[in-house]
């Protein structure tokens, strides 16, 4: 063999060695960080209906066709003024306040999952952290102005965006199965 196309040759194994050797690595390290995401996931199942019984849901979520289109990103409880909201989850409080004509209030989990309600008002301030279950807000009269989501009767808008966009809260709490496909027996 050629001295120069040995050394081109002996580079190109030292470097296909490097990366097999990197790869590998990164495989064993990944196990446990796929063991943290079941953890994780497991964690993510601790969710509860965000108010006492009895619950009557108004509006089902309804998926837009796009970022931009019509649906309803959320979930509506036909709820009554004063009524307590719990929290869903253990989270951190991010925001309270106004929005418009009405009063919100935003929780970030843990798992990035960012959730909101309204219209509510909240004593709690961005940073205090909640239990799930704990009561963090009540249900309150928004502004004249304000469009309910529900015609005609009081709901509370519960949402939740997660990393990839927004999801059914019910997702969260458990209240959809997953699909299962069966064999077809001719």
């Amino acid at each position: 063999m050629h001295p120069l196309r040995r050394i081109v040759f002996t580079r190109a194994m030292a470097v296909a060695m490097l990366s097999l050797a990197l790869w590998q690595h990164q495989s064993s390290s990944g196990s446990a960080l796929s063991t943290e995401a079941t953890e994780n996931n497991a964690l993510q199942e601790s969710w509860q209906v965000p108010l006492a019984a009895p619950i009557h849901l108004i509006n089902p979520y309804r998926q837009p066709n796009s970022d931009y289109s019509a649906g309803h990103r959320g979930i509506d409880y036909r709820v009554y003024e004063g009524q307590s909201v719990l929290a869903p989850t253990d989270a951190t409080v991010w925001f309270v306040g106004k929005v418009v004509d009405r009063g919100v209030l935003s929780l970030r989990t843990a798992w990035g999952d960012l959730v909101a309600f309204e219209p509510v008002c909240s004593e709690l301030k961005p940073g205090d952290r909640v239990k799930m279950g704990q009561p963090i807000a009540s249900v309150c009269a928004a502004d004249s102005g304000y469009r309910q989501h529900c015609e005609d009767q009081l709901c509370l808008h519960f949402s939740l965006r997660g990393p990839e966009g927004y999801l059914s809260p019910i997702v969260r709490i458990g209240g959809y199965s997953p699909t299962v496909l069966l064999p077809l027996n001719d």
